[in-house]
């Protein structure tokens, strides 16, 4: 089996994911409000062009879906009464 995580070691990283999180998000606003009108729609249009691929950017990729199929595979087996 793995190895046992302690609870406070737990508790001290989720804090640290959450701080850097924290930070990330004033970075990115701070950067975005720095941007002229010109220079946002540049990089909108850039990352608009990534998308036109021809797949539906509403639909999971397939490899999430196939994630997703695993997990309720796995689901139901844990559900069913064991003999």
């Amino acid at each position: 089996m793995g190895t046992k995580l302690a609870e406070t070691d737990v508790k001290r990283w989720l804090q640290g994911q959450k701080v850097a999180t924290q930070w990330i998000e004033r970075e990115r606003t701070g950067s975005l409000l720095q941007l002229t009108p010109q220079e946002s729609l540049r990089i909108y249009l850039s990352l608009q062009s990534l998308t036109r691929d021809g797949r539906d950017r509403a639909q999971p990729s397939p490899l999430l879906s196939r994630m997703r199929q695993a997990l309720e595979r796995y689901a139901r087996r844990k559900q069913k009464p064991r003999a």
